[in-house]
C-alpha cells in the first residue's frame, strides 16, 4: 500500500466523532476490470512485478472485480477466458464477478462467482443493461456527456460490494485510466475527495497505475499483444451510444458485421427506441442504420435486422405526452427550489415592458399579466404514457394502426429521421404547456406505464378524456420505491445444472 494516489485526498486529521473504532486501512487493492486494454495492462503488470506496484510477492492482497453488464462483445469474453483467466489460475489472483439483481437498488448485488480458480466469465447476470432499456423502449442517453449505465451498472455495483466487502475500513482502487486521460482521472479522484470528505473517512484511495507510468493508448495495447501474442479488442457493449470514442466507427461497424445477430437486437432495440420518440437515436438524432445504410459492406447486418423485425412479437403503443412549462429565473429567484404559491410570471416570462413598468418589490415581482406583460415560455419537464392497446404480428400490429386512423381521422406520417409511421391525432404546439399523442407499432416489450396524475394534467389540459384505444392490460400498481438505507442486500449465485440460483 505504499503506493501513493495520483492527486492528494482531503488533508487534514479525520474527526474521530465521524470515525468508527473499527476504521482502519484493510491493505487490499481492488482493480476494477473492465475486460479491456488498459485494465488488462495493469493486470498484466501486477503479475509481472507485484512488489513494483506496493503488491505482496504471492499477490494475495490483490482483488480483481468485473462488473457484468450482460451485453458485453463474446470476443472480449473469449480472448479474456482464454489468454487471461490462465494466469489468474497459475498465480492464485482472486477474480469476483457481480451484477445487478434488479432495476431497483434494493434488489441488489449478485456475486456470479469468487475465485482463485476462475474457469469463466459471465456473460449476464439476473438483470442485464438491455433488459432495461427494452423496458422503458429507449436506447442508452448521452445527457451531458455522463455515462449513466455505466454507474448503474458498474459504478453502483462495485461500490456496493466494496462496502459489503470491507466495512470501514479502507482499500486502494486501480482504475484502468491510461496517460491520455487525464481529465476523467482527475474527475473521478474528485468524485472520491468529496464521498471520503462525506464519509468522515478514506473510504477508498484511487491509483492509476498507467497515467504513473506515462503510458497512453497505443503503448497499452503493444505491451497487451507482446505479453498475450494476441491483439485485444475494446470492451464495451454493444449498444454504447459511446461506440464511436470506445471504437472508431469503422471497427465498430467491423465488428457488427462479424455479429449480425447482435446487431440486429441492437437496430432493433433502436427502432423501438424512435416509434416511441423520433428524436431519440443511438447516437442522439443520428441513428445507427442510418449510418450502416451508408455502406455497401453492411447488407447481411441490415438483412438480419429485418428479419428480426419481421419475425418479432409486434404491440400497438398509445403514446401520450405532456410538456409542461419550464420554471422562470425569476421565479427561482424569488420562490427557490420549490415553487409553492405560483404567479403566472413562474413559467411565462415577462417582457421588458413588465419589468420596467412592473418592477420587483421588496418580496417579488407584482403584475395581473396583462397581454402585453406576457412573453414567451420554455419546454420543462416531459411526462409520457405508454399504454398497449394491441399484441400480434408484425402486419396486425400495422392494420391495427391504419384501420384506427381512418376510424378516428388520425394523420399517419412517417418519422423524418426513422421512417416509422404514426397516427398521430394530437399534436405539440409551439408554446408551453401543451400535449401530443399517436398510434404507432413496433416490437412488443416496452412495460406500460404513466405517472399516477397523468390522465387528470392530461385531460385539464387538452380537454380530452381517456385514450383512443383500448388498452390490453391494466397499468401495473403503483408501489412506493423500496429503500436500501444504504446498504443493498448482497446475494450469491449457484449454478446447479446450468441454472442459476440466488440466494
Amino acid at each position: 500500500m505504499s503506493t501513493p494516489a495520483l492527486f492528494d485526498l482531503p488533508a487534514g486529521p479525520v474527526s474521530t466523532a465521524a470515525v468508527p473504532a473499527t476504521f482502519r486501512p484493510s491493505g487490499i487493492t481492488v482493480l476494477s476490470y473492465g475486460l479491456g486494454a488498459d485494465s488488462t495492462a495493469i493486470l498484466l503488470r501486477f503479475l509481472a512485478s507485484p512488489e513494483r506496484y506496493g503488491l505482496r510477492p504471492d499477490l494475495s492482497d490483490l482483488v480483481v472485480v468485473h462488473a457484468v453488464t450482460g451485453d458485453e462483445w463474446p470476443d472480449s469474453l473469449d480472448y479474456v477466458e482464454r489468454l487471461v483467466l490462465p494466469l489468474l489460475r497459475a498465480a492464485r489472483v482472486r477474480l469476483v464477478q457481480i451484477a445487478r439483481c434488479g432495476p431497483e437498488d434494493a434488489d441488489g448485488v449478485v456475486i456470479l462467482d469468487d475465485s482463485r480458480q476462475p474457469r469463466r466469465i459471465f456473460a449476464q447476470g439476473p438483470w442485464r443493461l438491455s433488459d432495461e432499456l427494452r423496458a422503458a423502449g429507449t436506447v442508452p442517453q448521452m445527457a451531458r456527456g455522463k455515462r449513466t449505465c455505466s454507474l448503474k451498472f458498474k459504478g453502483w455495483c462495485l461500490d456496493a460490494w466494496a462496502a459489503a466487502e470491507f466495512g470501514t475500513s479502507s482499500f486502494r482502487r486501480v482504475i484502468g485510466y491510461h496517460a491520455g486521460e487525464m481529465d476523467r482521472a482527475e474527475k473521478d479522484t474528485g468524485i472520491q475527495r468529496e464521498a471520503n470528505a462525506e464519509a468522515g473517512r478514506t473510504i477508498c484511495e484511487p491509483y492509476y497505475p498507467l497515467i504513473h507510468e506515462r503510458m497512453k493508448r497505443a503503448a497499452v495495447e503493444a505491451y497487451v499483444l507482446e505479453r498475450l501474442g494476441e491483439k485485444i479488442r475494446k470492451s464495451y457493449c454493444a449498444q454504447c451510444p459511446f461506440s464511436g470514442v470506445c471504437a472508431s466507427r469503422g471497427a465498430h461497424e467491423e465488428r457488427l458485421r462479424q455479429h449480425p445477430n447482435i446487431a440486429a437486437d441492437v437496430l432493433r432495440m433502436e427502432y423501438v427506441s424512435q416509434a416511441l420518440n423520433e428524436k431519440v437515436a443511438l447516437y442522439g438524432t443520428t441513428s445507427l442504420r442510418g449510418r450502416l445504410t451508408q455502406d455497401g459492406r453492411n447488407t447481411a447486418v441490415l438483412e438480419a435486422f429485418a428479419l428480426s423485425l419481421e419475425q418479432a412479437p409486434h404491440a400497438v403503443y398509445e403514446i401520450r405526452r405532456i410538456y409542461f412549462a419550464a420554471r422562470t429565473p425569476e421565479c427561482k429567484q424569488w420562490h427557490g427550489r420549490n415553487c409553492r404559491s405560483p404567479r403566472w410570471w413562474c413559467r411565462q416570462a415577462r417582457t421588458g415592458h413588465c419589468v420596467d413598468a412592473h418592477p420587483a418589490g421588496r418580496f417579488e415581482p407584482w403584475c395581473s399579466g396583462y397581454d402585453e406583460c406576457r412573453g414567451e415560455t420554455k419546454k420543462g419537464q416531459a411526462w409520457r404514457s405508454v399504454r398497449t392497446v394491441y399484441e400480434g404480428s408484425r402486419a396486425g400490429a400495422e392494420a391495427y394502426v391504419w384501420a384506427m386512423a381512418a376510424q378516428h381521422g388520425m394523420r399517419l406520417e412517417r418519422g423524418e429521421h426513422s421512417g416509422v409511421e404514426r397516427a398521430h391525432y394530437m399534436t405539440d404546439g409551439d408554446s408551453y404547456p401543451t400535449a401530443s399523442a399517436y398510434l404507432v407499432a413496433a416490437p412488443a416489450g416496452v412495460h406500460d406505464k404513466q405517472r399516477p396524475k397523468f390522465e387528470e394534467r392530461f385531460t385539464q389540459l387538452t380537454g380530452r378524456v381517456g385514450m383512443v384505444g383500448t388498452p390490453v392490460r391494466e397499468l401495473p400498481e403503483q408501489k412506493p420505491r423500496r429503500l436500501t438505507h444504504g446498504t443493498p442486500p448482497i446475494l450469491r449465485a449457484k449454478t446447479i445444472g446450468g441454472v442459476m440460483l440466488i440466494a
